[in-house]
C-alpha cells in the first residue's frame, strides 16, 4: 500500500489557524458594522432631504393660502364697513326729522286758543358727534367697525304774546293745546316735552296800547343717535 506524504500540511494548518483568528473576525465584523451604519446614515440623509423638499412645498402653499386669507379678511372688513355706511345712510334718509310736518303741526296748536300772538319761532337742530372705531381682526374673527355717530338734539322755541284778560291767563291753555296735537303728543319727550322757560310781567303794547305778557315755550324732542 503506497504511503502519501502531504508536504503542504504544515502550511495549510497555519492558513487555517489564521482564518480562525478572532482578531481578524472582529475586524471584518467592525467593517461590516461601520458599512451598515454609513448606509443607514445615507438613507436617513436622503429622507431628510426629501422631507425638507416637502416642507418647502408646504410652506410655499401655506404662504399662498395665507395671502388669499388676508385678502378675504380685508374684503370682509370692507364689506362690513360698506354695509354699515349704507345702513346709516338709509336710517338717516328714512328717519330724518321733517320740519315741514313739524311746522304744519304748529299751525294746529292755535285751534281753540284766542288772544295769543306768536312773534318768533326758533328751531334748533344740533349734533354731538362721537368718533368711530376701525374693524379689528382677532384670529379668525372680525370685530365689526364702529362707525362714527352723532346724537341729534332738536327743540323748538316759541315766543308769543298773551293779550287775554287778564294777560297771561291763556299761557297754560296754549301749552296744553301743543300737547294735544297728535304729532307733538307722540313725538315730544314724555317728561317735560313742553316747558315754559320765560314769562314777563304785564306790559302795554306800543301800537294798540293793550296789555300783554310775553312768554317762551320750548318743545323738546327725544335725542336720537344718527
Amino acid at each position: 500500500m503506497p504511503i502519501r506524504i502531504n508536504l503542504l500540511a504544515e502550511a495549510q494548518a497555519l492558513e487555517d489557524e489564521r482564518r480562525r483568528d478572532p482578531v481578524k473576525r472582529a475586524f471584518i465584523g467592525s467593517v461590516v458594522l461601520v458599512t451598515s451604519v454609513l448606509l443607514w446614515s445615507a438613507l436617513l440623509q436622503l429622507k431628510i432631504w426629501a422631507l425638507k423638499s416637502d416642507l418647502g412645498g408646504y410652506q410655499a402653499k401655506w404662504e399662498s393660502i395665507d395671502k388669499e386669507y388676508q385678502l378675504a379678511v380685508q374684503s370682509q372688513r370692507e364689506l362690513i364697513q360698506t354695509e354699515q355706511k349704507l345702513a346709516s345712510l338709509d336710517a338717516l334718509h328714512t328717519n330724518r326729522f321733517n320740519w315741514g310736518t313739524a311746522l304744519n303741526a304748529l299751525q294746529q296748536t292755535m285751534n281753540g286758543v284766542d288772544r295769543i300772538n306768536v312773534v318768533r319761532l326758533k328751531a334748533n337742530q344740533n349734533y354731538l358727534t362721537e368718533a368711530g372705531r376701525a374693524a379689528i381682526t382677532n384670529g379668525t374673527d372680525v370685530i365689526p367697525a364702529q362707525p362714527a355717530s352723532a346724537v341729534e338734539k332738536i327743540n323748538i322755541s316759541i315766543e308769543a304774546k298773551d293779550f287775554s284778560s287778564p294777560p297771561g291767563s291763556q299761557v297754560n291753555l296754549f301749552k296744553k293745546s301743543i300737547m294735544a296735537v297728535p304729532y307733538f303728543k307722540d313725538g315730544l319727550q314724555k317728561t317735560n316735552g313742553v316747558l315754559l322757560t320765560s314769562l314777563s310781567p304785564p306790559q302795554d303794547d306800543g301800537e294798540s296800547g293793550q296789555p300783554f305778557v310775553k312768554f317762551t315755550l320750548q318743545c323738546h324732542f327725544p335725542d336720537k343717535v344718527r
